[in-house]
């Protein structure tokens, strides 16, 4: 009876053992199917929210590349290189000279008078020029108070006769002082001549037009300067001085291989050979339509600016819901 008894208990304890084991196997299989559906649901949101948040982020990206490419856009001020190919004279044979070379390269050429030189004799060249259908710009091959008087008598003197007279100053680097420009001005131009590293053209926050000089002289400087205004777009007074010709100092072939460098230049679309007045139309009509540009990159910007606002705030919400 008692070894009975004792098979009996030891039996239930074992059934006990048993069934619990079956119980926490069963509750540990269910504790591991729940977490692994919660994982898996947890998953399949993460996979969501994060394929949703993308669509917002790659729009976020577009938009910031377009505005770098209106930003770069917006720098562009000008498609077209142009040269004024100018002359400065001292005698109705200097002209002649420059007549002759300009229709042999095929451009206008511009008259340019230092005034330095004698006033009657300036009167004259200037009623040459003008009867012959040239344009005129005026010079000072050193800028002093007498020159700038010479300034003044000249143009009062063609206004009176009928002659134009470019609006822009031929102002050297020498005596580009701040008090010279002020001179220029107050002569009644409307804009002067620069002289930079890598050539440039515009319109000055005063208002006033510049662009870019440079004298013709037998080195590399002036051919790499040439190159450096049609690679950068700007425009350019091409002077020639006839007295260095004549001195010595500039030679008829170094000027046939400067004409020849510029006439292939204008056979492209982006370069031409202007006159004084054609700079500055295209310059203000760039500066009219940069300002038109800079309004509408400004409305632009913005725009984007509060749409990349809008989608990273939505971004933002869509993370934080995972958190």
């Amino acid at each position: 009876m008692w070894n009975m008894g004792t098979n009996t208990n030891h039996f239930r304890r074992n059934l006990i053992f048993a069934l619990l084991s079956v119980i926490v196997l069963v509750v540990f299989f269910v504790m591991a199917y729940n977490y692994k559906s919660r994982t898996s649901e947890q998953k399949s949101r993460l996979e969501a929210a994060v394929a949703e948040a993308k669509q917002y982020e790659d729009e976020v990206t577009e938009l910031k590349r377009s505005i770098t490419s209106a930003t770069d856009a917006l720098s562009d001020k000008s498609d077209t290189a142009r040269f004024v190919v100018g002359y400065v004279v001292s005698s109705e044979e200097d002209i002649a000279t420059a007549e002759a070379q300009a229709a042999e390269y095929g451009f206008e050429p511009l008259i340019v008078l230092d005034c330095i030189d004698d006033l009657t004799v300036l009167e004259g060249l200037a009623l040459v020029a003008s009867d012959a259908g040239h344009e005129i710009m005026l010079t000072a091959s050193v800028f002093t108070v007498e020159a700038n008087e010479t300034v003044k008598s000249l143009l009062s003197y063609m206004s009176e006769n009928g002659i134009d007279c470019a609006d822009i100053f031929l102002l050297r680097s020498d005596y580009s002082s701040s008090s010279n420009v002020e001179l220029v001005i107050s002569d009644g131009f409307s804009g002067y001549t620069i002289y930079n590293s890598t050539p440039t053209s515009g319109i000055t926050d005063d208002g006033y037009i510049t662009f870019d000089y440079s004298f013709l002289t037998v080195d590399s400087t002036s051919l790499t300067r040439f190159s450096s205004s049609y690679s950068n777009l700007a425009s350019m007074v091409v002077a020639i001085e006839l007295d260095s010709v004549r001195a010595g100092t500039l030679t008829d072939s170094f000027i046939s291989k400067l004409l020849t460098t510029l006439a292939a230049y204008s056979k492209n679309d982006d370069c031409e050979f202007t006159s004084i007045a054609g700079v500055a139309e295209s310059l203000l009509e760039e500066n009219e339509s940069a300002e038109e540009r800079l309004l509408e990159y400004e409305a632009y910007v913005a725009e984007c600016e509060a749409r990349i606002d809008e989608l990273e705030e939505i971004i933002a919400e869509i993370y934080s819901q995972l958190d």
